[in-house]
């Protein structure tokens, strides 16, 4: 057809393809983020149950002086929080941790939008929800 057409159909797809890859390279990087950040946030996590298991073990042995069968039920009671507050407190430090290697990496270009707004905190969510709703 015409040399000018078949010059920006040309250039439209040199774009097309760079913005593919450009997609492909941050897909790739998430995905390698989100997979670190989850093995790391179950080794914190379990991490953190074990400190606090052995502070309850620690506490009902040494320092509370009760019966040996209100220890036993105080023991399965803490246990149970013991887990449920490790978890919590591991998936808290995850996002700090999260957030810190990102801005530390300066990782905001090379991660999906989602993966960042996972990492976001409210204030931070807020305003770009509020930023985008403007346009």
């Amino acid at each position: 057809m015409n040399g000018e057409m078949d010059e920006f159909d040309e250039k439209e797809r040199e774009r097309r393809k760079n913005d593919q890859i450009a997609y492909r390279n941050k897909k790739s990087t998430s995905n390698l983020f989100l997979f670190i950040g989850t093995i790391l946030e179950i080794v914190i996590s379990f991490a953190i149950i074990i400190i606090f298991i052995l502070i309850s073990v620690l506490l009902l042995s040494r320092v509370f002086d009760f019966p040996e069968n209100v220890t036993t039920t105080l023991f399965q009671i803490l246990l149970v929080i013991d887990f449920i507050g490790g978890l919590v407190c591991g998936f808290v430090v995850y996002k700090k941790l999260g957030r810190w290697v990102i801005k530390k990496w300066q990782l905001e270009d090379k991660l999906r939008d989602d993966v960042l707004n996972q990492f976001k905190t409210r204030k931070e969510y807020k305003e770009d929800f509020e930023s985008k709703n403007k346009r």
